[in-house]
């Protein structure tokens, strides 16, 4: 489930944190837009407001990751993203092009039995609390441009468990 501004700035309100106008515009930009960095955020800040303090940002994006609305992700292992917590959160990273698509669709969702996993952790004493899985490939368009940089065996099946 998606989380909404209102939920979010509600949430927030409960637990007696403060609301700021730099809060609510980071709160505005998650809810609008997916795989930001920490520049692009800032960049998208100074398009509103004169002087942003990079420490109110920092610490916002802080606040949202312990309370579990934002995710940081680095699909390359450098660059870090930043997306609202959906539970579960699926991406796809193209290892060519670097092509992120973030899977949304309940069917595909359930597909991956992610109770299986919930089952894992329950029996090793963890209490499961959101899932955060990446999937690495090579997308259509790169497949198609005959590209030899495949790191997977080619003949990886299901089977070969």
């Amino acid at each position: 489930m998606a989380l909404s501004y209102e939920s979010i700035v509600q949430l927030l309100k409960s637990k007696n944190y403060r609301i700021t106008e730099i809060r609510l515009a980071v709160i505005k930009i998650l809810t609008e837009k997916q795989h930001l960095t920490l520049s692009e955020i800032v960049d998208l800040l100074e398009q509103e407001f004169k002087n942003v303090n990079l420490m109110s940002v920092y610490n916002t994006i802080d606040l949202l990751i312990s309370e579990h609305v934002v995710f940081t992700n680095s699909f390359d292992g450098k660059q870090i993203w930043y997306d609202l917590a959906e539970n579960p959160s699926f991406h796809m990273v193209c290892d060519i092009c670097k092509n992120v698509v973030h899977i949304k669709d309940s069917k595909i969702l359930q597909e991956i039995k992610l109770d299986n996993l919930k089952e894992v952790m329950t029996n090793t004493n963890w209490k499961p609390v959101h899932f955060k899985i990446e999937g690495h490939g090579i997308c259509d368009q790169c497949h198609n441009k005959k590209n030899e940089h495949f790191h997977f065996d080619e003949n990886f099946n299901d089977d070969n468990e």
